[in-house]
């Protein structure tokens, strides 16, 4: 338990930091042992794409098969990016052109420009301001969304079972953005099994990573299809594979675009699944330890997450300041914090009403549905949403997989921090 009474100088204003400049943080990404030796399994191979002719098994259809059992869930669709799983999640559907689609306000701008880069209509909807999420409440049914991007935001999940089961009576399909919970469970269920698609992003800062990529999960052999087909320009997988031929056949049942992922790319993601759940056990570890160091500080809290939810996967971790320092702001508190702890600090995005990466006006081909946009969200607020986005600062998952002597320092640099401008 953290005192708050000290009257130190912060590091921000000069004075000695909380933790001593000379300790390193852990780097991340972490590689995997053996990841060289795959990449340069890649490289001999000849096959360094999935539109490549060659012999042998593909990484890319390896990982496939190794995140689907993970996820819990029958079909896996690699991608090369999160956001391009998101968008051919929406288009597989088969949704109409602007129809519309609920995306909570707090999350990052893929969530919503993916909605619009499949034809459709984002419609923002609030959050919970204790777990960042969207709940069943946020279903609004005069918004007429024919589906909702449901994002499990941070470290907290969303509550899809009960999401689903007022979704499935106003006709919408639920898509779970799983891109910051690789791993997360409810009741025993992985994040990203529990909508009708699961979407993930592996891009450099995710808790599994290749640099760049993504992946769909379904339980539908139609959609399953769909995906591979709107993911690969039209072909899907050869079955059953001929030896030296092209793994992909031109199926042609929809018109798709080329989002496929390199087998550089799985070569990685193949080695590193092998360190995530270790990664998991040690984070989610010192994460129980801050929120108990943390338990002294008032007006100080971490996300709050439903009990249902029983396995955590950090992305960001969020402290809430309710109480910030007199006078200051978290972007402040993010600043002052970072000097305390010689690593990144950050608040969190501005929600996407306000988010200048959400213009779709800056698009002339996308002129209706911006028009639209527009007009749907004048004036509109967020109360939720604005809240987290004033009150938390964000810490990367990275710093949770040290020794327990790192969460001490986060929480002295809090209680420093919370006490406000020292006299």
């Amino acid at each position: 338990m953290v005192q708050t009474t000290s009257v130190a100088t912060l590091a921000v204003d000069g004075g000695d930091p909380v933790r001593d400049p000379a300790r390193r943080w852990p780097e991340w990404p972490v590689p995997a042992p053996g990841l060289l030796e795959s990449l340069g399994t890649v490289v001999r191979s000849g096959r360094w794409a999935i539109s490549s002719p060659g012999h042998g098994n593909l990484f890319e259809r390896r990982f496939a098969r190794l995140w689907s059992a993970y996820v819990g869930t029958r079909h896996c669709v690699p991608t090369d990016h999160g956001s391009s799983a998101l968008v051919i999640a929406l288009e597989s559907l088969g949704l109409d052109p602007g129809d519309r689609v609920l995306v909570p306000a707090l999350t990052w701008t893929a969530s919503a420009t993916a909605v619009l880069r499949a034809g459709l209509l984002p419609v923002l909807t609030d959050v919970d301001p204790a777990t960042g999420t969207i709940g069943p409440e946020h279903l609004d049914p005069a918004v007429g969304a024919r589906a909702a991007i449901v994002v499990h935001w941070a470290c907290a999940m969303a509550d899809v079972p009960a999401i689903t089961a007022v979704a499935d009576g106003l006709g919408i399909t639920v898509i779970e953005d799983a891109a910051q919970a690789h791993g997360a469970r409810w009741l025993g269920r992985p994040a990203g099994s529990l909508g009708r698609l699961g979407c993930f992003s592996m891009q450099h800062a995710k808790v599994l990573t290749c640099g760049e990529g993504g992946a769909v999960v379904t339980d539908s052999d139609e959609l399953d299809r769909r995906l591979q087909e709107l993911r690969a320009d039209s072909r899907r997988y050869r079955a059953p594979h001929e030896t030296g031929a092209l793994e992909l056949a031109e199926t042609a049942g929809v018109m798709g675009a080329n989002f496929c992922l390199s087998e550089f790319g799985a070569a990685v993601l193949c080695s590193q699944l092998g360190l995530l759940d270790d990664q998991h056990e040690t984070r989610n570890r010192n994460y129980r330890l801050l929120d108990d160091l943390l338990s002294g500080i008032d007006g100080v809290r971490l996300l709050a997450h439903r009990p249902e939810q029983d396995r955590l996967s950090l992305y960001e971790v969020p402290i809430v300041f309710e109480d910030l320092p007199p006078g200051r702001d978290n972007r402040w508190v993010a600043a002052a914090l970072a000097a305390e702890l010689g690593t990144r600090v950050y608040p969190p995005r501005v929600p996407l009403h306000r988010s200048p990466l959400l213009r779709p006006s800056t698009k002339p081909a996308l002129a209706p549905l911006a028009a639209e946009f527009g007009r749907l969200h004048a004036g509109r607020r967020f109360p939720g949403a604005e809240h987290l986005a004033g009150h938390a600062v964000l810490l990367h998952h990275s710093a949770f997989l040290g020794p327990a002597e790192d969460m001490v320092d986060v929480a002295a640099a809090v209680g420093k921090v919370a006490a406000g401008r020292p006299l």
